[in-house]
């Protein structure tokens, strides 16, 4: 009788000693996969009772866990205790990540069974996503930063962005909208990308509460300027217009953002995901950034796109300036061309000229116009010397070369008043100056002479010897460039220019070009 009362007190303390175990614990049987045992911690972490725990299968409250499973892992296993994580299912419904350690099996009576401590994980769980949003996160300025880098437009810049927070990542759906003016405020989507882009098509959204697609999140965010969250679109009853959208589309959560581009527009980010309350602290607080570096990368987009288009404006004004002043200056070229026709096809020719020469020395288009313009009426400057001079056939006196070497400052008077975009009376002025101050009518040297006018000077000297003058038969290619070769060896003309001049000739076959009256 006293062995009976020791044993039922042994058995009593034990069963209290189980019961007040922190750990959740279970014993299976292997055959039939019945809860043989379990404590009160197990008892509270499923929300059932001992009684309702015992003697029913295992999968009543681990539905994923089955006796084939844990056979496999204790056959592969070559450790004491075998870890398996699983899903554990409450009576209330909600399900929570576990971590089971099972034991080796053991005989007792004949039959086999395994003891099972369960942990919950789910601060794992979230400590898991929470890394993995970091990852995201760091993945996701990365792609935006370079995306900021190398975009060319704003719609390139957002629809990168979309995809870059799509692309490998748990979220099915991100877009980007930008609120129209009011009283609509309707939102126009400027960028998509993730596979649940269907859930889009046909939506209307606005940030106006008059209008049914703007009492969503998405219009409250924008009225409210903050972050809305569905955890979960099944249950969140202000989401249930879109519900059966969402369901279709794969999506369980959603987030928007506002942001603002500049102080002119407000701007919308969403993001959806498949899997319900995927939008924690972390995960918020990087799309938080994210939607403010988009409006300042946008705005700062916008600024340089408006920059471009201001500059390509100007570019286009002073083409149309260019033309006019072309045709103007070509109209002059023209009229000094019929008073005098050695004087006329000479400038023609050497604007020709000049234009290679320096296109050969590697110059803009832009630098080249100017030049050519330059010397259509380098000579303008002649119009104060008596025509008899111009023609003369015989020998100038000294006093008649004084008149004559007063054009290039006359032609400067002429042209230094019109708003040319290149200084034409300036090279006008200098192209018969010489690097060594020999020249005339300013005695310039070195870098004070423009390189325009150097290259004219060369171009001047080579037509003028070259072709017939009033006063004398044609030089010769020849000659002329032996006489601008020795210039240049005196110092006096750019050596770079006359070299580039005489491989034109003697190397590439350049011939100087005709007027229409030499055809």
């Amino acid at each position: 009788m006293e062995d009976e009362v020791e044993f039922s007190r042994a058995e009593s303390w034990s069963q209290t000693r189980w019961n007040r175990l922190p750990v959740a614990m279970v014993v299976l049987e292997l055959e039939s996969f019945l809860v043989v045992e379990a404590n009160a911690a197990l008892a509270l972490l499923a929300g059932y009772g001992l009684d309702e725990l015992e003697g029913n299968p295992v999968s009543l409250f681990v539905p994923e866990l089955d006796q084939c499973s844990l056979e496999l892992a204790l056959a592969d296993s070559t450790e004491d205790d075998i870890t398996l994580k699983t899903m554990l299912l409450r009576q209330d419904g909600e399900s929570l990540p576990v971590q089971i350690n099972f034991s080796r099996p053991f005989e007792y009576t004949g039959r086999e069974f395994v003891i099972g401590a369960l942990r919950n994980a789910t601060h794992e769980r979230d400590m898991d996503q929470r890394l993995a949003a970091k990852r995201w996160a760091l993945h996701a300025y990365a792609d935006v930063a370079l995306t900021l880098v190398r975009a060319q437009s704003s719609a390139t810049l957002l629809q990168e962005i979309a995809e870059a927070i799509t692309w490998d990542s748990p979220f099915v759906l991100a877009w980007i909208g930008l609120v129209g003016e009011e009283p609509d405020y309707i939102i126009n989507i400027q960028a998509k990308a993730g596979p649940a882009m269907d859930y889009l098509e046909d939506l209307e959204i606005s940030g106006s509460g008059s209008f049914a697609g703007g009492r969503g999140p998405v219009g409250i965010a924008f009225r409210s300027g903050e972050a809305q969250f569905v955890a979960d679109v099944e249950t969140d009853e202000n989401y249930r217009p879109w519900r059966e959208r969402a369901r279709n589309a794969g999506i369980r959560c959603m987030i928007t953002i506002p942001f603002q581009v500049g102080e002119a527009q407000d701007g919308i980010l969403g993001v959806y995901s498949s899997e319900p309350n995927a939008f924690g602290p972390v995960v918020y607080a990087a799309f938080r950034h994210l939607a403010q570096e988009i409006g300042v990368g946008l705005h700062s987009l916008r600024q340089r796109e408006q920059i471009e288009q201001e500059r390509a404006a100007r570019e286009a004004a002073q083409r149309q300036l260019a033309e006019a002043l072309t045709a103007t200056v070509g109209a002059i070229a023209g009229a000094f061309e019929a008073g005098d026709s050695y004087t006329g096809g000479h400038q023609s020719r050497v604007a020709t000229f000049a234009a290679e020469i320096a296109r050969e020395l590697g110059w803009g288009e832009d630098q080249i116009q100017g030049l050519r313009m330059a010397a259509m009426i380098h000579d303008i400057g002649k119009l104060a010397v008596p025509h008899g001079i111009l023609s003369k056939q015989d020998k100038l006196t000294p006093e008649e070369f004084e008149q004559i070497k007063e054009h290039p400052k006359v032609g400067y008077r002429i042209l230094k008043d019109i708003p040319f975009p290149w200084p034409i009376a300036d090279i006008v002025h200098q192209h018969h100056e010489k690097l060594d101050g020999s020249g005339y009518p300013l005695g310039l040297q070195g870098d004070r002479i423009l390189p325009g006018a150097r290259v004219l000077a060369v171009a001047d000297i080579v037509e003028s010897m070259a072709c017939e003058r009033p006063y004398r038969k044609a030089l010769g290619v020849e000659i002329a460039l032996g006489e601008v070769e020795s210039l240049a060896a005196q110092g006096k003309l750019d050596p770079e220019v006359v070299a580039v001049c005489a491989r034109m000739f003697r190397e590439q076959g350049y011939e100087l070009p005709r007027t229409d009256n030499e055809e």
